[in-house]
């Protein structure tokens, strides 16, 4: 410990001779060896981590504030960042004793708010911590409190049915409690919005012909908000899972469906199997490409066809794999085996799975790239009139997004980093939502840079369900001046590579 915080020391010291020049340089040399001394400590327990993280920000002294507040700075958002579990806890403990108590003072004072929302959201769920109290109700009405239910281990899972990751990870969790055996546990399905039509039928779509009879399935929802749920659990986005043992003191925070199977010791919750499958197999092609993973499916086609109900499974898994991921080939990849191993192979399928199968292969049929975008009715943030194709720009960007969706979060987070290229390859951003939450989104398109145009269309005028492939979100779309879409389905990262060639 005591070598590693040295090391840091030593690394700053170097890198910031010239700090007084404040010049960009020297901050991105702090940036990276403030960055690779707390690689160091990740696998130290946050105890250690926090002694640790204190001793380097005051190591610094006081006579240099400005560079131990952007140490902090950088250490605050490296553990809200850091896929380590329990990493919250750092980040709060950062917050807490150099910046809300007033040690240190942030070079941006308009980030006080967000870092004090991180605090108070966060500090009551972190792992170690009692379980704070929950009293919800019941599809039926019935009011329960989740503390007072008695089992070796209880299962939280916060969603939202409009939520693109939630669609993605529902199943998958519903798939392990089918699967499960082992030590009772009882799964909180928490629904997180108030559209109870809309509750009742993603719980029979995902959650149903779960029998274990080492699983208890518990639907909740608060549409009120009465319980406090998003403050205790830090739901400020869905979906978030935790994890509880006998004692409600929380063992787990911000899992997957996998990290929950390797808590429970579970070795065979089957989608989770095949996802791990998936991940490997594509996760060898390089590069990733459409070509590539066509002939990966026609590989496994050649391989499972004499089997028919293990080709059965394996595509359809595929499939599902493949539709709902982030990247633009796999996405290909699922229409490629739609048409060729699903509706081209009537054979193999009932009748109820082709006819689930053929809406979603029209939609991903939508708006190709070469083709003119369909324009959308849309509305403003003050409820004015205005068409998606409204305007004369060089190139139009356009999301379509939602406002608890992680993924879209990230993307436009990234696209934020963006925005000064963006600006000056004449690109302009629209942001189109595509859900309902209309105080949610009011407040969203404050957080959203001025010049960036916010659509939404909460009576659904523009029918863009229907006209573009919205089942998963985000999806982003590049335009010419013309309306022609130029790309489909990419993201920031090949944004950028984009833009020089623009």
């Amino acid at each position: 410990m005591r070598v590693r915080y040295f090391l840091a020391i030593l690394l700053l010291s170097g890198s910031l001779s010239g700090a007084a020049a404040q010049d960009a340089q020297d901050t991105l040399r702090t940036h990276a060896s403030v960055t690779a001394y707390l690689q160091s400590l990740i696998e130290q327990p946050v105890g250690a981590i926090n002694r640790d993280v204190d001793r380097l920000i005051d190591s610094i002294g006081t006579q240099q504030p400005e560079l131990q507040s952007k140490v902090a700075g950088i250490a605050f958002d490296f553990f809200t960042d850091s896929p380590v579990m329990g990493h919250e806890a750092v980040a709060v403990h950062i917050a807490d004793n150099w910046f809300l108590n007033g040690r240190l003072k942030l070079e941006n004072e308009n980030l006080y708010p967000i870092l004090y929302t991180y605090a108070e959201f966060n500090r009551s769920s972190l792992v170690g911590c009692d379980a704070p109290a929950l009293l919800m109700e019941d599809a039926e009405g019935n009011p329960v409190d989740v503390r007072s239910v008695a089992a070796p281990y209880k299962i939280l899972f916060f969603y939202d049915t409009e939520c693109s990751t939630c669609r993605k990870e529902a199943p998958l969790l519903a798939d392990l409690a089918r699967n499960y055996h082992g030590e009772p546990i009882t799964l909180f399905a928490i629904y997180t919005q108030s559209d109870r039509a809309a509750w009742e039928a993603y719980v029979k779509e995902v959650f149903s012909g779960i029998d274990s009879s080492d699983v208890t399935v518990v639907h909740l929802w608060d549409p009120e908000a009465a319980s406090g749920y998003h403050k205790k659990y830090g739901v400020l986005s869905t979906p978030m899972l935790f994890l509880l043992d006998r004692q409600n003191i929380i063992i787990g925070r911000g899992l997957d469906s996998g990290a929950l199977a390797r808590m429970l010791g579970i070795e065979n919750a089957h989608a989770l199997q095949y996802r791990q499958l998936f991940d490997n197999v594509f996760g060898a092609l390089k590069p990733l490409d459409i070509t590539s993973v066509e002939g990966m499916i026609d590989a496994f086609a050649d391989r499972t066809r004499e089997n028919p109900p293990l080709y059965v499974e394996v595509f359809s898994h595929l499939f599902d794999y493949l539709r709902s991921s982030d990247e633009f080939p796999k996405q290909q990849g699922a229409l490629y085996l739609a048409e060729n191993y699903i509706v081209g192979e009537p054979g193999f399928w009932s009748d109820e799975y082709v006819d689930r199968i053929v809406p979603a292969l029209a939609k991903a049929r939508l708006n190709p790239a070469g083709a003119r975008a369909t324009d959308l009715k849309l509305r403003t943030k003050r409820g004015r009139l205005a068409y998606l194709l409204d305007g004369k720009q060089d190139y139009t960007l356009v999301l379509f997004h939602l406002i608890d969706c992680r993924q879209c979060q990230e993307e436009i987070k990234a696209l934020k980093s963006l925005a000064s290229e963006l600006r000056e390859a004449g690109i302009k951003v629209k942001l189109v939502y595509a859900g309902t939450q209309q105080d949610t989104w009011r407040k969203f398109v404050r957080s959203v840079p001025c010049r960036w145009v916010c659509l939404q269309d909460f009576n659904d005028e523009s029918n863009m369900r229907n006209l573009y492939d919205l089942e998963f979100v985000p999806h982003l779309y590049l335009l010419d001046a013309e309306g022609i879409i130029i790309a489909k389905d990419i993201r920031a990262t090949e944004l950028k590579e984009m833009i020089p060639w623009l």
